[in-house]
């Protein structure tokens, strides 16, 4: 009686023990693809700020705390808005007779553009600065 009392105890405590490797095994999984989604999202935003600003703003016409734009090739007005309140930038178009803005990213903790050199920060981690003539 007491031998199965025993071994009762034992199997169930194996099987808590598996168990719990395996919700713990999940979580990591889990909070892993969750940093790798947020790296990919980072790496998509960083290529499309360089993208804007290196081929489609050939020269900034005006900039302040919250925009920079400039002229592009095809004679269109483009450039960057950011909303310090909502902390995303968005990538801003207008050709003449339609415009209108894309999100590029949320996150982004600090935005600046001096005259010379656009900063970019997300996260307080990842910074971006390009040198865009003015």
């Amino acid at each position: 009686m007491i031998e199965s009392i025993f071994e009762i105890f034992i199997v169930s405590l194996s099987m808590l023990i598996v168990i719990g490797t395996f919700f713990g095994t999940i979580n990591i999984l889990k909070s892993s693809l969750d940093e790798m989604v947020n790296l990919n999202l980072i790496s998509n935003a960083v290529m499309e700020v360089i993208v804007v600003a290196k081929n489609e703003i050939t020269n900034v016409t005006s900039y302040d705390s919250s925009t920079v734009l400039g002229n592009s090739s095809d004679g269109n007005i483009v450039g960057f808005s950011y909303n310090k309140f909502t902390q995303k930038i968005n990538r801003y178009k207008d050709s003449g007779w339609d415009k209108g803005s894309t999100l590029i990213s949320g996150n982004i903790t600090t935005f600046s553009y001096d005259g010379k050199f656009l900063n970019v920060t997300w996260d307080d981690e990842y910074e971006l600065k390009l040198f865009i003539p003015f």
